[in-house]
């Protein structure tokens, strides 16, 4: 009885996140999800606009919007600091969301649904020994895709604090390196922008290069 219960609260619990999420970008509408339509939009609401943003980023994973699209749109409405630190808030809230979402559904639920194409066992054999540094390696490389790495963290052995710590530590170098090559496309061809897109290619290459010169 008492399982049964649980079970009802936390298909419950699922659902209204869903059904909020799916109200909230319904009422704006997909189609005006661009970084420009973005930025005209938070700005419009004044001191809300941070709020605005941040809730809308950190829903934006239940659909599996493109978190770039956020990313620049904060860095042309805030700048390249705040957009950095309002990116690293809500891309860390998103992947909060879906890491509890698969957790308090529980595995077999979500295995039955995906059809196990979330390769568990995998992850789960890499977290059970390098939990920390599993999700920080998935977080700095590119080629990850962000969401699928959250929900599937959810569904492993991986602790809480430590997938939390490893995902805010990660979320940071590509939030810097967005922000500052989103800002830079008001000024095309700028000594800013040529700096942006260095910076953004160290961040792309690193991770990659480490693992090269680690097999060798």
């Amino acid at each position: 009885m008492i399982c049964s219960k649980k079970s009802a609260f936390k298909a419950g619990f699922s659902l209204v996140l869903l059904a909020a999420a799916a109200i909230g970008v319904y009422s704006i509408g997909l189609q005006r999800l661009t970084p420009e339509a973005i930025q005209k939009l938070v700005l419009s609401f004044g001191w809300w606009g941070p709020i605005l943003y941040l809730f809308l980023f950190t829903i934006r994973p239940l659909f599996f919007f493109p978190a770039i699209v956020f990313t620049l749109a904060g860095a042309m409405a805030f700048g390249p600091v705040w957009g950095t630190i309002y990116g690293v808030i809500g891309a860390s809230f998103g992947a909060f969301l879906c890491f509890a979402i698969t957790r308090l559904l529980g595995r077999e639920k979500v295995e039955r649904i995906c059809g196990g194409s979330l390769k568990l066992s995998a992850l789960n054999n890499c977290t059970a020994e390098h939990s920390f540094r599993t999700v920080l390696f998935t977080r700095l490389i590119p080629i990850f895709h962000w969401d699928i790495v959250s929900y599937a963290a959810g569904l492993s052995k991986i602790k809480f604090s430590q997938y939390s710590a490893a995902t805010f530590i990660g979320t940071i170098p590509g939030a810097v390196a967005y922000n500052f090559l989103g800002y830079s496309l008001n000024q095309l061809f700028s000594p800013m922008f040529y700096a942006a897109a260095a910076l953004m290619s160290i961040v792309v290459c690193t991770p990659i290069v480490y693992q090269m010169v680690k097999k060798r």
